[in-house]
């Protein structure tokens, strides 16, 4: 079995309502220039769960499509991608979201809605410019774009 059947065998085991490990699988392949990003290693699949378990509860809450726009990137494709070395996305707990008739702002208002209640603790960022919010479960809160 390669990573890309291991990692689908353990997204699925999630039991999640509305993503497929596919989704995550095609961003893994991606490439920007000649950098192609990876399958995270098996040591940090854990660190999504948080993360993808939220954005599940808020795909019901909204009862929209929601789009993954970045999730794990290595740290040569992160850089490719003109990201920092202290962002989260290869520490593999960030997700970049955009919902299908909801705006980025009110995505950003009930996920921080949701922290400020303690479901989670991590970052938010928003991004309106681009159309997506940011959200991860690094332990401490953090805001920006607001």
């Amino acid at each position: 079995m390669n990573d890309e059947e291991k990692f689908t065998e353990w997204f699925d085991s999630l039991g999640l309502k509305n993503f497929k490990a596919s989704e995550f699988v095609a961003y893994f392949n991606r490439y920007r220039g000649r950098v192609k990003n990876s399958v995270p290693p098996e040591t940090l699949w854990k660190n999504m769960a948080k993360s993808i378990f939220i954005v599940d509860a808020l795909r019901s809450h909204f009862g929209k499509s929601c789009t993954i726009t970045s999730s794990y990137r290595s740290y040569a494709y992160n850089r490719a991608v003109g990201s920092s070395d202290g962002s989260q996305h290869p520490q593999n707990t960030a997700l970049d979201i955009t919902f299908n008739g909801v705006s980025p702002t009110r995505v950003f208002n009930k996920l921080k809605q949701w922290r400020d209640a303690g479901l989670f603790k991590g970052g938010l960022g928003l991004y309106t410019g681009s159309g997506f919010v940011h959200i991860d479960t690094r332990g401490r809160n953090a805001t920006w774009g607001r």
